[in-house]
């Protein structure tokens, strides 16, 4: 992707997507993108799933077996992959009901103070989970259809949730992403 460059010499984005101007914003932004990549397979992969047990439940009497865990483990997993991207381009539910009237550096505080928020968060539940998955791992704690070792799956989770948490905290302290970010929204639908 070629970069437009301004007078100062900052990125400026095309076509919806941010280019930030440092490289660690573009780096995490490729990470987070190669994720969202991985979470949307994930969830074909399920769907066609879900698709083969539905259809095969009706017309053979036979399903998949463990489809319930297998929604629910790989499901955890896409998730925690596709908040990344999520909060690196913004896509976060928002509720800006009652801040649409607001200035915009009074929007960008309260952006920031959401980013901190969620970055503590996902950071709390990135260290929380890798805990589990330990813990999990030395009780040989495993699900009850397949048998399969939970703590694998709780470990897969930790890398999207800690990403989550420092692109938050990036975007947060980060003093161009936001309005980066912004003005690549204001070009169109990200890419």
């Amino acid at each position: 992707m070629d970069e437009i460059l301004d007078e100062a010499g900052h990125s400026e984005p095309e076509g919806g997507v941010p280019i930030f101007s440092d490289a660690l914003g573009r780096t995490l932004y490729a990470i987070s993108k190669l994720a969202a990549v991985l979470g949307g397979l994930i969830l074909v992969g399920l769907s066609a799933m879900l698709c083969v047990t539905i259809f095969s439940r009706k017309v053979f009497l036979w399903q998949v077996a463990g489809d319930y865990e297998l929604v629910q483990m790989f499901g955890a997993l896409a998730g925690s992959l596709l908040f990344p991207w999520c909060a690196i381009v913004g896509g976060n539910v928002v509720v800006d009901l009652l801040t649409a009237g607001l200035p915009r550096w009074l929007n960008r505080t309260l952006d920031r103070f959401g980013y901190i928020l969620l970055g503590g968060m996902t950071l709390l539940l990135a260290w929380r989970t890798g805990i589990l998955a330990i813990e999990s791992r030395e009780s040989y704690s495993i699900s009850a259809m397949l048998s399969w070792p939970l703590w694998v799956w709780q470990a897969l989770m930790v890398p999207g949730l800690a990403l989550t948490g420092i692109i938050s905290l990036y975007m947060a302290l980060a003093p161009r992403a936001l309005a980066e970010r912004e003005a690549a929204s204001e070009e169109g639908p990200h890419a």
